[in-house]
Parts: structure tokens; C-alpha cells; sequence
């Protein structure tokens, strides 16, 4: 029985239209499948679809570094390739699909989106999580009522500096918008007049460290598995995850075993990687941990990078790091140059070029870093992120 892994990077616009591939959003997707191709690599592994093949310059750049990356089977090609398969063991970045065997094509399993959408629903989420923490402000949306609601319990506790997250209920990491007090009512009406899309509103928080805590179910047992730190922007857009030997990820994992435990009850049939984002915020003098902000039930870039840790050991720590388009033609002999000039170990898991010689517009570098005793990985990142954009986006 054919194996298949299904890197879908837009599991939740998958979730949210019902449909699945969207086209829009292939370039996009293009980092992950490569990233799995590199997974791929390893012995007895399943075969990675992907909308394109990489370029083949990043292909023999991996060639050079002793790793010969698969071939993918091509979507177009899907049909042909499993024309007279029964069955497959199909797995994917995030279940959503089952394979129709009399059409020979990958098609919505209504079971699995149903659940999907059940317990990914950052309202769900926030409904189940406000009854375990009711002191963080967060509010789900669903109708007017519902906002006029909001309005009503919350118009005394509102101050005119305060600024809102808004987020959709099911999107990206980073895509939730912000708005001060007097753009409450205009983004509210986009959302239930306009969009008429359900959403969370949340206070905006000095938010000041994150952390994921990777974990793997199975048989209704859950795993912790690992924790990282979680790199975002000034806005809470994903920008990298670090992995390493560290005390504060130690201290973080230590302070979640009571929230981790009610997790498995939450989703008790779930099977497969997950993980749940926290974050430290500032309130008043102290630091608050913010022990769930969100649960992913699919693999994360922190679940990528705990397997690509399993398959390639090597001591130290190490970053996924995204970094913007690059500005020159040959950016493969500049890795190489900026590993000489640095020590570190640097692999692209994108391509930095599209199959047509089209710059992507975002590319995820894998660094490998030796492990320091005083080292903070917060400024280790700065660095390694200021370095890989002076030599790769002059």
C-alpha cells in the first residue's frame, strides 16, 4: 500500500472553504513540500506530493551536503500514479482528506472536517479555555447578539488607549488584525456584514516571550514531546522556532502539565502531532503566562523541526528562520560563504527560486548553532537573522 504524506501549509483556508488546494495559495505551500522532501530523504519515508518540483539548483545544493532528495509526485500526476491503488496510507500536515479509490483523486472526508473544524476553531477554543482561565479578556463573536453583548459587559472596563486583536476562526498565525477603540464598530461590521465570518476579539498585550509545546496522541494516550521558543514579530506574526538546550523552555514545560492534562480530554480521539502556543505578557509589574493561547491539532514548523532534529542528530541547538526574497542571482554560493564566515551549519528546506526562476517571496533557512552557556537564544536569532539578510538580501 502506497504511502503519501500531504504537506498542506493551507490546512486552515482548507478548513474554512470546504475545499481543498487553494490555488492562490500554492506558492505559498511550495516551502513546506520541500521541507518534507528533505524529510523525505530518510529511509522508508512516504512519498511527498507537491503542486511542483524544486529547482534544481537547491536540489544539487543538497547533494553536495550528502543528501539526495526525492522525487515528489506531482498533483498533476496524482490519477496516473495511483490509478490501480485500492487503498493508501495517506498522511498530512493537517487531516482533512481521504482517497476516493473510484474517481482515483483526493477528495474532502466530511468526518475529519467536521472534527477539524470542531476542535481547531479558535472560538471553540476560547470557549472551552475561558472556563479554565476567565481572567483573560477574550471574547468569541458568532452574531450581532453576540457583539452587542461584548459591548454591553465590557463598555465600563474600556479605556480610550486600549487596542483589540481580532482574529478569524480559522487562519494563518499572524493574520489577526489590530484596532484601537474607535475602529471597533467598522472592523466588527466587516466581519458580520461584510465577510460574515465569525471571530475573537482579545486585548492587545505586551506580549514578551512565546513558547509551543510540541506533543504527539495516539490511542486516546497524549505525549509531551519537546518545547521551543516561538519567534514573532512585533505584531505576533510567525517568523522562526528554536530548539535547544534551555532553561526557561524547561521552566515553561515544568508550569503546563496541569493545562497539558486537560487537553487530552478536550480532544480525546485526536491522533498525531500538535502543539499549543503560550505566551509571557506584561501586566502591571509582573510577567503572566498565558499557558494556551491556541492548540494546533496538525503539525507545526516546531513538529517539522523536531523530526528533521530526529533524522539529522547533531549537538547543539537549532532554527527555522524565515527570511525575505533574495536579491541576488546565485544565493546557493552564499550559503556556503556565510557558513565559512560563521561555523554554523546553514540548509535551505525552500527553494529559493520558484521552478520558473521567480524569486520566492519568503524563504525558511534550518541553522545549527553550537550550544553556549550564556547564550540567550532571543539574541542568537537576532543575530543569525541580521547576518543571513546581510548576506542573502543585500
Amino acid at each position: 500500500m502506497p504511502r503519501i504524506f500531504r504537506p498542506n501549509a493551507y490546512f486552515e483556508e482548507e478548513l474554512r472553504l470546504g475545499k481543498l488546494f487553494p490555488r492562490e495559495l500554492e506558492a505559498r505551500n511550495s516551502i513546506l513540500e520541500s521541507s518534507f522532501l528533505v524529510l523525505g530523504s530518510y529511509p522508508d519515508s512516504a512519498k511527498i506530493l507537491a503542486h511542483s518540483p524544486p529547482e534544481e539548483n537547491w536540489i544539487k545544493y543538497w547533494k553536495e551536503k550528502g543528501i539526495e532528495i526525492p522525487k515528489p509526485i506531482l498533483l498533476r500526476n496524482l490519477k496516473q500514479f495511483l490509478q490501480k491503488e485500492k487503498e493508501i496510507q495517506l498522511e498530512e500536515w493537517g487531516k482533512i482528506s481521504r482517497w476516493n479509490s473510484n474517481n482515483h483523486d483526493l477528495e474532502i472526508d466530511p468526518a475529519l472536517l467536521d472534527s477539524a473544524r470542531k476542535y481547531g476553531s479558535k472560538l471553540n477554543q476560547n470557549d472551552w479555555n475561558q472556563e479554565l482561565n476567565p481572567d483573560f479578556f477574550s471574547y468569541s463573536i458568532r452574531n450581532r447578539g453576540d457583539w452587542e453583548t461584548f459591548l454591553k459587559k465590557e463598555k465600563d472596563n474600556i479605556s480610550p488607549d486600549q487596542k483589540f486583536v481580532f482574529k478569524t476562526e480559522f487562519g494563518f498565525a499572524g493574520s489577526q488584525k489590530f484596532r484601537d477603540v474607535s475602529g471597533l464598530k467598522d472592523l466588527a461590521d466587516m466581519f458580520l456584514n461584510v465577510k460574515k465570518e465569525p471571530f475573537r476579539i482579545e486585548t492587545w498585550v505586551d506580549r514578551t516571550k512565546d513558547f509551543s509545546l510540541l506533543f504527539s496522541a495516539k490511542n486516546g494516550e497524549y505525549k509531551i514531546e519537546e518545547g521551543t521558543i516561538l519567534l514573532n514579530d512585533h505584531k505576533g506574526k510567525y517568523s522562526g522556532t528554536w530548539m535547544g538546550e534551555f532553561s526557561e523552555i524547561e521552566n515553561y514545560l515544568s508550569g503546563m502539565s496541569e493545562s497539558f492534562s486537560k487537553i487530552s480530554k478536550l480532544h480525546p480521539n485526536y491522533e498525531g502531532f500538535g502543539s499549543v502556543d503560550s505566551f509571557f505578557y506584561r501586566s502591571k509589574e509582573t510577567q503572566v503566562l498565558r499557558k494556551i493561547s491556541e492548540i494546533n491539532f496538525r503539525w507545526t514548523m516546531g513538529c517539522l523541526l523536531l523530526e528533521l532534529r530526529r533524522r539529522f542528530p547533531k549537538k547543539g541547538n537549532d532554527l527555522l528562520l524565515f527570511l525575505p526574497k533574495v536579491q541576488n542571482s546565485d544565493p546557493y554560493s552564499k550559503l556556503k560563504i556565510w557558513e565559512k564566515e560563521t561555523g554554523w551549519e546553514i540548509l535551505p528546506l525552500s527553494a529559493f527560486f520558484s521552478p520558473y526562476r521567480r524569486p520566492n517571496q519568503k524563504n525558511l533557512i534550518w541553522v545549527r548553532l553550537p550550544t553556549r552557556k550564556t547564550q540567550d537564544p532571543w539574541e542568537e536569532v537576532k543575530i543569525v537573522s541580521e547576518s543571513g539578510i546581510q548576506v542573502l538580501v543585500p
